[in-house]
């Protein structure tokens, strides 16, 4: 059924523009003539003034190896891909909207939306200088941090924080922003602590609430400053957010990113205090015999840093390290589990202007539990060989 949606929407936006094409000929013109101006400029709808779509894709062959070896397999995917459309409708109005095929188009019991979307919102910039901005939609939560901003075809492993197994990635909710000057910027962002609702989140994750409620105002806060000093740029935020009534989490994210010439690094920081859990990673660890419940004062801490080097016009190496420590202020130790996330890839580009890559990457993937908790160590060692490349479907501009 997903496929089908899929190739029916793909089918109607090519429909859609040859249609707009036919359309705009006059009269007598042939078969043989439209297919020269088909050709020769793409159609832009009248009421856009800019429109991009590109299909982002990943793809190749894997070879994992666990600790257990049950799990070991070997394996084609394609691990990412993703269709997105954007433009400007004017100076004043930008959209954009997002989406990943292979994830469900089942809607969220919380915002309506699906897990397949990433985003779909509209900006409207205002202003005497367009100074102001407000987003209102489906997009990325504003904490500071540059693993979200690097292209995700670029990234072999992510970050828990990042896979939204603690934190709320693509939420819906309405961003305000102003640019303070040529070099920063400063907002707020207000959003849904979560896409699912208190009861459908804990059931999927297998919780009871135990003492906890759900809030009847489960929403949040960022406040942010974005600057972009030359080589260096930063990313930090502080989010206030509640899911359980009377229980407030709160986070602080700091992302730093330096780059000079062929080099380029950043370093992620993040704290986040839950006093209700529903990252759910620590009420799980926490969890004795029977159904686990909720816990609460939950402690999630990040650290991730990454670093890219060009070797030459074609050739290029990137390498990544990260660990997260999950655990309670309250019980046993503030690091009940410790992830560490690794890779170290080559890049090759044969395409001059064009982002098509071939790569061999080493994975890592080190799970490591407090000794109280009486869990075996997990370990994943990966092997991938592919492709990734961002095909440009439609860019142009009226």
């Amino acid at each position: 059924m997903k496929k089908m949606f899929f190739t029916v929407m793909v089918l109607g936006v090519f429909g859609g523009l040859n249609a707009q094409i036919t359309d705009s000929l006059p009269q007598g013109v042939t078969p043989t003539e439209i297919k020269v101006v088909a050709e020769a400029k793409p159609a832009v709808p009248s009421f856009a003034e800019k429109l991009n779509i590109d299909l982002f894709f990943r793809g190749g062959m894997v070879a994992d190896s666990y600790d257990n070896d049950a799990r070991n397999n070997t394996r084609f995917v394609i691990d990412n891909a993703r269709l997105n459309f954007q433009g400007d409708f004017n100076k004043d109005l930008f959209y954009r909207l997002r989406f990943r095929p292979s994830r469900p188009f089942t809607a969220n019991s919380q915002d309506g939306g699906a897990s397949a979307l990433d985003y779909a919102f509209i900006t409207y910039r205002f202003g005497g200088a367009r100074q102001w901005d407000v987003t209102l939609g489906k997009q990325l939560a504003a904490f500071g941090s540059f693993e979200k901003e690097i292209n995700p075809l670029y990234e072999y492993i992510f970050s828990d924080y990042l896979n939204g197994v603690y934190n709320n990635v693509f939420l819906s909710g309405l961003n305000l922003g102003y640019k303070v000057d040529d070099k920063q910027r400063v907002g707020v962002q207000l959003h849904n602590t979560f896409n699912n609702t208190f009861a459908e989140h804990l059931k999927a994750n297998g919780l009871s609430a135990g003492n906890f409620k759900a809030s009847k105002t489960p929403i949040g806060a960022y406040l942010y400053w974005y600057a972009d000093f030359g080589k260096f740029k930063l990313r930090y935020s502080y989010n206030v957010s509640q899911y359980a009534t009377d229980k407030l989490t709160h986070s602080v994210a700091l992302g730093n990113s330096y780059k000079s010439g062929k080099h380029s690094v950043y370093l992620d920081l993040s704290y986040s205090h839950m006093a209700a859990d529903y990252g759910t990673t620590v009420s799980k660890l926490l969890a004795g015999v029977g159904t686990p419940t909720m816990e609460g004062d939950a402690v999630y801490k990040r650290a991730v840093s990454r670093y890219d080097y060009q070797l030459t016009d074609r050739w290029s190496l990137s390498a990544k390290v990260g660990v997260e420590l999950a655990g309670s202020t309250q019980q046993l130790s503030e690091q009940l589990r410790a992830n560490w996330i690794y890779f170290g890839a080559v890049q090759y580009a044969p395409l001059q202007g064009q982002d098509l890559r071939f790569y061999v990457a080493y994975v890592g993937n080190t799970i490591s539990y407090y000794e109280a908790l009486h869990r075996k160590n997990e370990q994943l060692n990966r092997i991938a060989i592919g492709a990734y490349y961002t095909l440009p479907i439609l860019k142009t501009k009226n």
